[in-house]
């Protein structure tokens, strides 16, 4: 093509023809414009198809991640669920005087409502390396970036609240302590002493039917439950409903 080209302009010059030479420039002009132009598009569309190409792979990365907190969250809010439920029947017992409740109900109860901690720790590692090397600018949509950022706030927002939940349950286990309650007897009577912890049980059975009767017990049983309850509907359920929202755009992002 150059060679040819070459030639043709010789010819021209050759022939001294002023306007066939000025229109052979031109026209040279006008190809190498197309080249450049050709291989500058070229070069956008390559640019355009890798960036494409990571974003897919941060979305399908930080699809899978919050897939798996959805899951965790979905349990903390069953295992909590299930604490201030348990709470709430020894409350129920307490209000009509401890009636209907024998030893061994009641240790069930006791052990099930204070022996697990609420703890929200989601694997958010492709996230924080997106936030701390500004790699969150390869998500093209501005609305999925906006929710991304907020995402820390929300995780120390929800630690505090759990805090002020384990502050609760510390609460009622020494006050239970206080009040003369016997803790060889709650992991008896659920099977914990000799069972998992492979103790001897005790020839003198002990009893924690006077906790009870306890109005200072039963105050702070209730402001436990409350707080438990407002953890997920004020904390754990905005923050299900957040990760929806997360979910659902990273899928939109991936359909595009």
């Amino acid at each position: 093509m150059f060679i040819y080209l070459r030639h043709l302009r010789q010819r021209l010059i050759k022939s001294n023809s002023i306007l066939k030479y000025f229109l052979y420039g031109l026209g040279e002009l006008v190809l190498i414009v197309m080249g450049i132009l050709l291989a500058l598009y070229v070069d956008n569309w390559n640019d355009h198809r890798l960036e494409k190409k990571r974003e897919q792979f941060y979305l399908t990365e930080l699809r899978a991640e919050f897939e798996g907190s959805r899951i965790k969250l979905e349990n903390l809010i069953s295992a909590n669920r299930a604490t201030y439920k348990k709470a709430g029947e020894i409350a129920n017992v307490m209000a009509f005087g401890g009636k209907d409740l024998n030893e061994i109900e009641f240790s069930g109860l006791l052990f099930h409502s204070f022996s697990d901690e609420m703890t929200y720790n989601p694997n958010n590692s492709v996230l924080q390396e997106m936030l701390n090397s500004g790699r969150l600018e390869y998500l093209s949509d501005p609305n999925l970036r906006g929710h991304l950022t907020t995402w820390s706030s929300r995780l120390e927002q929800i630690r505090q609240q759990e805090q002020n939940l384990r502050d609760q349950r510390s609460e009622v286990m020494e006050l239970t302590l206080r009040e003369g309650g016997d803790i060889r007897a709650i992991l008896e009577n659920t099977g914990i002493l000799t069972g998992e912890m492979g103790l001897e049980p005790s020839p003198e059975k002990g009893s924690n039917m006077d906790l009870l009767q306890s109005r200072s017990l039963e105050n702070h049983l209730l402001i436990f439950i409350l707080t438990a309850q407002l953890t997920e509907k004020n904390h754990y359920q905005p923050l299900y409903e957040e990760i929806e929202i997360i979910l659902e755009l990273i899928d939109k992002s991936l359909a595009d």
